[in-house]
C-alpha cells in the first residue's frame, strides 16, 4: 500500500505516483484467490451476447475487457472511472483488440449516461472508497433497465487476517487498517444497502483473499505501510510496528505466514 493507500483511490490522479495505484491494482489482479472472486462477480451479472453492462471503476479495465468478450460484437460495455491516469491505461490496453469496450472519466454519483440504457452494472472494490454509497447506487440503478441486474463487491475491513503470536497488536493494528478506510465495514453493509434502495431478489456471496508470501502482503495488503501508520497515529509505538514486522518475516520464513481478508459480492434486480 505504498501510494498512500488505502485513503488514496479516492483521488488517484491527486497523488504523488498515480501510476503507483496502476501497479497495485496488477498486483491484486494477479493473485489467483482474487481472480476467483472477480470470475464470481461477471458471473453473477448474468449478462450473454448483445448485452450492454456499465463498470463503474473500471480502473485498467480488466473486468470491462472480459466482459466485453462476453457480450460480442453485438453488445456494448462502458468502464468509468474518475481517474484520468486509470481510463488512459486502460484505453491503451484495449487498442487494437477489436473489442466493444470504451472508456471513460465519469463520476459515480453523476453517471453520463440517460436512464435504463444498460442490461446490468457493477462496481468492484470501489464502494469502499465512498462517502456517499448510497447516491452512488442510485445512480446505478438508474442507468439499468427494468430487470436488469446490480453487482457490488467489497472487501470487510472488519475481516483483515494476520497471522501473528502477538494477538492484542495485531488487533490494534488490523482495526486501525479498518478505520484508515474511507469506510472500511462497507462489505457488510451492502446487502442492507440493497434492500433499502428497493432491489429485488438480493444474493449475497462471500469471497476471500490469501496471502502466504510476506512481500506480496506488503505489496497489496500494506501491511508496512499499515503499522508505521498505526504508530504515526499513536495506536501502537514505533518499537511495537518494528516488533510486529520483524514477527511476521520470521513466520514468512519458517513457513507460517499468512493473511487474508475477506468481502462481501451482493447482487441485485431493478424492480
Amino acid at each position: 500500500m505504498s501510494p498512500q493507500l488505502p485513503q488514496g483511490f479516492a483521488a488517484v490522479d491527486g497523488g504523488e505516483d498515480p501510476h503507483a495505484f496502476v501497479s497495485y491494482v496488477d498486483a491484486v489482479s494477479a493473485l489467483s484467490s482474487a481472480q476467483a472472486y472477480k470470475q464470481l462477480t461477471l458471473l453473477m451479472l448474468r449478462v450473454g451476447e448483445g448485452a450492454r453492462v456499465l463498470d463503474v471503476g473500471c480502473g485498467t479495465g480488466d473486468a470491462a475487457r472480459a466482459l466485453a468478450q462476453v457480450v460480442g460484437p453485438r453488445g456494448w460495455v462502458v468502464g468509468i472511472d474518475n481517474s484520468r491516469t486509470m481510463i488512459e491505461e486502460a484505453t491503451r490496453r484495449q487498442n487494437g483488440l477489436g473489442l466493444p469496450v470504451e472508456f471513460y472519466v465519469g463520476d459515480a454519483y453523476q453517471i453520463a449516461f440517460p436512464d435504463e440504457v444498460f442490461d446490468a452494472c457493477r462496481a468492484d472494490r470501489v464502494f469502499q472508497h465512498l462517502r456517499e454509497p448510497k447516491k452512488a447506487l442510485s445512480e446505478m440503478i438508474r442507468v439499468t433497465r427494468s430487470g436488469g441486474r446490480i453487482v457490488v463487491s467489497d472487501p470487510d475491513w472488519g475481516t483483515f487476517i494476520v497471522n501473528s503470536p502477538d494477538r492484542d497488536l495485531t488487533r490494534r493494528i488490523v482495526g486501525f487498517a479498518c478505520d484508515a478506510t474511507t469506510d472500511g465495514w462497507m462489505g457488510r453493509q451492502l446487502p442492507g444497502l440493497f434492500r433499502e434502495v428497493g432491489l429485488q431478489d438480493v444474493q449475497v456471496r462471500t469471497s476471500l483473499v490469501v496471502i502466504e508470501e510476506y512481500d506480496t502482503a506488503k505489496e497489496v495488503l500494506g501491511i508496512e505501510w499499515l503499522a508505521h501508520g498505526a504508530a504515526q497515529a499513536g495506536v501502537i509505538t514505533s518499537g511495537e510496528a518494528e516488533r510486529w514486522l520483524r514477527g511476521l518475516q520470521e513466520d514468512h520464513a519458517a513457513g507460517r505466514f499468512t493473511c487474508g481478508l475477506g468481502g462481501f459480492i451482493t447482487s441485485g434486480v431493478k424492480p
